[in-house]
């Protein structure tokens, strides 16, 4: 008889490590969660979406779910509270998921971080903003928990920029790293540090500089080829900022492993204006975000042409190349688009302004965040149902908070 591995064990980060692969190419069966970035904003509209995903008997069979920024907030909550929500139901649901993760969010939603913790770190005798906002992450809804704490399955993956390299940082339970640097294995760092990592705003509320002790960090197996002095100089000092500066829309984590994908977009949508200041500072800004959005459109292109193609089968075994199965939505999709029977309604005029809401870490009002929470439940189910062929559950939908109806 074989001996298993413990879940948890240091021979199963190893064995992992050892299997792993940063490039696509060993897509298996399973569901993939993305979570974008969006500062408040996304976090209550990804909860709304969350909420109706486990409605449909989706999130419980999730294998991994990866985050950025505000998504990653919404995300961080979800993995420590995961345990506490139970065994999902016979129709694979969990009974209190509004209660236990919808309510708090929206809570938590009331603080103005942004301003008051970038304020505080200016102050010579404080730590960085990004420190602060660690801090109120913990104080509001993390409360010490580590990357320990968080479960075995589904993987939550939490993704900041590392700004030295250029590439996707990844904080994990078995591992903490990205493909230059290597990795941390069984990081016990807390999930308000990995949260605040991923969300750290430039240039406010970034970098977040992450300092291990020596001996931290392992290297891959296949790992690029750096001098070993030079090498030391990276691990001493991660710099970090916004996931969504490398991946906007969180997605690498899952389309790089899974066959089925759904992806939650938070992010603001790009504003066509004729009036721009064309002073140089003014300029350089309309540039980065004419930049950002390309890489956004070509992303989101690439990832509604592989649903296309993997919405037409009905077994997920059977997709090739990169064809997936799921469904993508965003916080502007135009709700006449996406209309199956007993959608929710919605006017139009009302998601248009919830989808421009300023992206701050900041108070938006009780009314307009219960409808960004609304509003991601409802264009969930109509994407969902309108897009993906796959198993969901015959649920009526139902808003989370009447009282804030989107029409």
């Amino acid at each position: 008889m074989t001996d298993e591995i413990a879940p948890n064990s240091p021979a199963k980060v190893v064995q992992e490590a050892d299997k792993f692969q940063w490039g696509e190419g060993r897509a298996e069966p399973g569901i993939g969660i993305a979570l974008s970035g969006g500062g408040f904003r996304a976090m209550l509209f990804h909860a709304g979406a969350l909420a109706r995903m486990n409605e449909l008997g989706l999130l419980s069979r999730a294998q991994r779910i990866s985050s950025v920024s505000g998504g990653s907030i919404t995300s961080g909550h979800l993995a420590i509270k995961w345990t506490a929500l139970g065994a999902p139901a016979a129709n694979s649901t969990f009974a209190n998921f509004k209660a236990a993760i919808v309510d708090p969010i929206l809570v938590f939603s009331r603080q103005k971080i942004d301003v008051v913790d970038a304020l505080t770190g200016l102050l010579p005798w404080t730590s960085p903003a990004s420190e602060q906002v660690a801090k109120s992450y913990d104080a509001g809804l993390f409360h010490g928990k580590t990357l320990q704490d968080t479960p075995d399955s589904p993987r939550f993956v939490f993704c900041a920029t590392n700004l030295q390299t250029g590439v996707l940082w990844r904080f994990s339970k078995p591992y903490a790293g990205d493909y230059v640097v290597g990795r941390v294995d069984n990081p016990t760092i807390g999930v308000a540090q990995a949260v605040a990592a991923s969300s750290a705003f430039p240039p406010v509320l970034s970098p977040f500089l992450l300092q291990l002790p020596a001996g931290s960090f392992k290297s891959w197996p296949e790992a690029p080829s750096l001098p070993p002095g030079e090498l030391d100089a990276y691990r001493a000092r991660v710099v970090l900022t916004d996931g969504g500066v490398y991946d906007n829309h969180g997605i690498e984590p899952i389309v790089k492993r899974y066959l089925t994908n759904f992806v939650s977009d938070g992010g603001a949508p790009f504003e066509r204006t004729p009036s721009l200041q064309i002073d140089w500072i003014s300029q350089l800004r309309r540039i980065l975000d004419v930049a950002d959005n390309q890489v956004r459109s070509l992303r989101r292109r690439d990832l509604i042409a592989r649903f296309i193609a993997g919405n037409k089968a009905a077994d997920q075994t059977k997709l090739s190349g990169d064809a997936r199965m799921g469904a993508y939505w965003g916080i502007d999709t135009d709700p006449a688009k996406v209309n199956p029977p007993n959608a929710l309604p919605c006017d139009p005029n009302v998601t248009h302004t919830l989808a421009r809401v300023s992206t701050r870490l900041s108070d938006l009002g009780e009314a307009i965040s219960k409808q960004i929470v609304n509003w991601g439940y409802t264009v969930a189910d109509r994407s969902l149902r309108a897009n993906y062929t796959g198993q969901m559950n015959a649920s009526t939908p139902v808003l989370p908070y009447q009282d804030a109806p989107l029409a």
